[in-house]
């Protein structure tokens, strides 16, 4: 199994404070990847810096075997890393599938002359987006909310939403940035089966999540952040097993 991505001694300061210090790790192809850590571990400058919001102070970031310092977030989606973010990004001015069909815009014919002049191939493509994203929410379990409006969906509802416009995409590689953040017990359990078919369809996720109990469930590897630096690293078992672990974020449990 290769790696799809790779952090080598990767470090972000700011200010002269390290958020992210002198990490390295390796995601494999087709697992499920999680990171855990309180507030303040470091997560949320890791996940920006692999996304290519934050640009690293030293270190390197291998995509596919490829350096990605400097590339925009716009260039690593051309190359199959997608992303959803913990606070919803929801267009409101749009139905839910039209939602969806904006994930897709990477992969339509968009060349101005063609867009201009409505070519029969643009019109083609807007059909298949069209069904393509309705596929995806089927699969993301939205299948009776393909006509309706953001605003008459639950808040579980839009969580899965935008995991199905971000797989419109067509990613090789998925962040989900707290997907069950503000979700009740049957909503957590509904978007864990949903990582794990993600997963089975060949798209490899990187989960950020304060939910152990799915964090435990879902993961094929933990990595553990404490203060930017890696604590811990293994199956969930080992890493649930870690004294330092269990001493730093699970409080014994």
């Amino acid at each position: 199994m290769s790696a799809i991505l790779e952090c080598q001694q990767l470090t972000k300061s700011f200010g002269g404070v390290d958020a992210v210090a002198d990490l390295s790790f390796s995601i494999e192809r087709g697992h499920i990847h999680s990171i855990i850590g309180p507030n303040g571990a470091g997560k949320t400058t890791l996940i920006n810096l692999l996304t290519g919001i934050y640009t690293p102070t030293t270190g390197k970031i291998l995509l596919a075997g490829d350096n990605t310092r400097g590339l925009a977030p716009y260039k690593l989606a051309k190359r199959g890393l997608g992303r959803t973010f913990q606070n919803l990004q929801v267009c409101m001015n749009m139905s839910a599938i039209e939602n969806v069909m904006v994930g897709r815009h990477l992969r339509l014919n968009r060349r101005f002359l063609s867009a201009l002049l409505h070519l029969k191939s643009v019109r083609a493509g807007d059909r298949d987006c069209r069904k393509r994203a309705a596929e995806l929410m089927r699969f993301t379990g939205l299948e009776n909310q393909i006509d309706a409006h953001p605003s008459e969906m639950s808040y579980g509802a839009l969580k899965r939403l935008e995991i199905a416009r971000a797989l419109a995409a067509e990613p090789e590689l998925l962040f989900l940035d707290e997907p069950a953040a503000g979700l009740n017990a049957n909503e957590t359990h509904a978007i864990g089966a949903l990582i794990r078919e993600v997963a089975v369809r060949g798209v490899t996720v990187v989960l950020v999540e304060h939910d152990m109990k799915l964090v435990m469930e879902v993961s094929d590897n933990v990595l553990v952040l404490n203060y930017g630096r890696k604590l811990a690293e293994g199956t969930p078992k080992s890493v649930q097993n870690d004294p330092e672990v269990v001493s730093a974020y699970l409080g014994g449990a």
